[in-house]
């Protein structure tokens, strides 16, 4: 029998985890700009306001950019990255020279590629963030996010520069803080890293991405402290999709698999369409299995019904699909087994676990 029992449930990169904030509260909009000073968007938060006022503002003023802005961050902030990339875009139609809009489009880009992992996405967000410097070269949003993306091609040196340029201006800037975490950690120096996590969380105590940081950074270092900030980062936004998919995947990879399975479930919640969710619970049955075969009917069925929904929402889940062979595999039933790590591979043909269980049959 093939190994069956895959910790090939990738983490998020580093970079996936974290997107970018939305512009400070303290941002007020020009009205030069096309963003009026009202009630409904005299800050970028939209935690403050429902979405169904901010399309009511949408409905009384269609021709002004505010409403296109703030739905396009609500959107962001629920990943409906397409729809959020609609509003922002009819945001610039409107207000082409805004700077904060043509950084928000950027953001959006910047976030939606690494959620996908489309580089293409990356890439287009720096035509954006570019014309928003060129707009305006002191806008601080803008160094933050050119920090971002220079640390993504590992430009280290010049994304510490602009880190430490915005510090300079704002001693208590949170996300600036949170990204010289982020450069200390892809230098290696965990020490520094977890200091500048922290120090963000002190300036900011409801920092959700530096409490997810710091649990995959002790998750890495094997320090089980690392649950403890994943849990503190649910508290902190209970529709953080990363605070219980990690946190599941911690419970899961120290085989507590009902304890992960919970956190799957609410993933699921929050999201009924994010396949990975279904294919994280299959996998939790697949490590029940290998405690205990002598429940072996239960815990492959259920699998299976999982990887099952995952693949319904995403025919292309080739994980999924290697996963039901090595249930059909488990249950002797070889034919069908070849016949899903076929499909795998048809779909990906250097995908290795199932060319290696093919190899194994």
């Amino acid at each position: 029998m093939s190994p069956f029992f895959m910790k090939n449930i990738l983490y998020f990169l580093l970079f996936f985890l974290i997107g970018c904030d939305s512009p400070d509260s303290s941002i007020e909009l020009n009205e030069s700009d096309n963003l009026v000073n009202d009630s409904v968007v005299v800050n970028s938060n939209t935690k403050d306001f429902s979405l169904s006022e901010i399309e009511k503002y949408i409905i009384q003023k269609p021709e002004s950019s505010n409403g296109y802005y703030k739905r396009a961050i609500h959107y962001k902030e629920i990943k409906k990255f397409n729809l959020a990339i609609e509003d922002i875009n009819r945001a610039i139609s409107i207000s082409p020279d805004a700077p904060i809009i043509n950084y928000e489009k950027a953001a959006i880009l910047y976030e939606y590629g690494f959620f996908s992992q489309d580089v293409s996405l990356i890439d287009e967000s720096k035509i954006y963030l570019n014309h928003c410097i060129s707009l305006d070269e002191d806008f601080v949003l803008s160094k933050l996010l050119k920090a971002k993306l220079l640390l993504f091609e590992k430009k280290t040196d010049e994304s510490m520069v602009l880190v430490n340029d915005v510090l300079k201006l704002n001693s208590t800037n949170a996300e600036a803080y949170l990204i010289k975490g982020m450069i200390y950690n892809l230098l290696g120096n965990t020490d520094l890293a977890q200091s500048s996590y922290q120090t963000a969380i002190e300036v900011n105590p409801d920092y959700y991405d530096a409490y997810i940081l710091l649990g995959i950074l002790h998750e890495k270092l094997g320090n089980n402290i690392a649950i403890n900030y994943y849990n503190s980062a649910a508290e902190v936004n209970p529709n953080g999709i990363e605070a219980f998919r990690n946190r599941g995947l911690y419970y899961h990879f120290n085989q507590e698999y009902a304890l992960a399975r919970i956190s799957f479930e609410k993933v699921i919640e929050i999201d009924s369409t994010f396949e990975e969710a279904y294919f994280n619970i299959g996998n939790t049955f697949l490590g029940e299995y290998a405690i205990d075969t002598t429940a072996a009917d239960k815990y492959i069925t259920e699998a299976m019904g999982f990887y099952n929904k995952a693949i319904s929402i995403n025919p292309y889940y080739v994980q999924a699909i290697h996963n039901i062979g090595v249930c059909y595999e488990i249950k002797g039933q070889k034919l069908k087994a070849k016949e899903q790590y076929l499909s795998a591979v048809k779909l990906d043909n250097n995908y290795t676990p199932s060319l290696n269980a093919l190899n194994d049959l």
